[in-house]
């Protein structure tokens, strides 16, 4: 098994080298330039932590096999394996500006197989 570097143990070196600075002859000098050194340094914009993460090539592979799935599904839905496209929706399924008839739909539920 691989040891992380960044496990939860105690780092006996580093921790004896900052104690070494925080407790030398001038400990507000080192945190001086700690934090001196903290507010120069480059912070990247959210879109650069992004894009460092998610290669753009990849994420356009990804989303050209989405697309590719979802239209092969979608030209799939409405296929039988014997003869050519059939309707997705039941015939009950058509939009009427008013209910139908009660006899009109115990017809259709008597026709359903």
């Amino acid at each position: 098994m691989m040891l992380s570097p960044f496990d939860n143990q105690r780092d006996e070196e580093l921790g004896s080298l900052l104690r070494a600075e925080l407790t030398g002859s001038r400990p507000d000098a080192f945190l001086a330039r700690v934090r001196r050194n903290v507010a120069a340094a480059e912070r990247p914009s959210e879109w650069d932590v992004l894009a460092g993460w998610a290669r753009p090539r990849m994420m356009a592979a990804a989303i050209a096999a989405a697309l590719l799935l979802w239209l092969g599904a979608w030209f799939e839905a409405g296929r039988t394996a014997e003869n050519g496209l059939i309707a997705t929706l039941p015939e009950q399924a058509a939009v009427l500006s008013q209910p139908p008839a009660v006899d009109d739909i115990m017809i259709a539920l008597r026709e359903r197989p």
